[in-house]
């Protein structure tokens, strides 16, 4: 149990590591947030930690939160002028 426990912990700080690393790359290309599958990533950008597949994961994470505040806005907007 104890080392099943120890095993959990282990990859939830590798997963926030991985996380966190891949934010730090959006934050120094926040394009990539844009066109989260067809913006090129270099591969020089990718810290040891992080994948690709990290990056382009929360990258469209963030697009979508994007796109549910705009139709949230726009919906509170429309009531608003009924």
């Amino acid at each position: 149990m104890d080392e099943q426990i120890k095993i959990a912990e282990e990859r939830r700080e590798a997963r926030n590591l991985r996380d966190r690393l891949a934010r730090q790359v959006l934050q120094l290309h926040p394009d990539i947030k844009e066109d989260p599958d067809g913006f090129p990533i270099d591969l020089d950008w990718i810290p040891v930690g992080t994948t690709e597949a990290a990056i382009r994961s929360l990258a469209r994470h963030y697009a979508k939160q994007k796109l549910i505040r705009r139709i949230l806005n726009e919906r509170k907007e429309a009531q608003g002028d009924v």
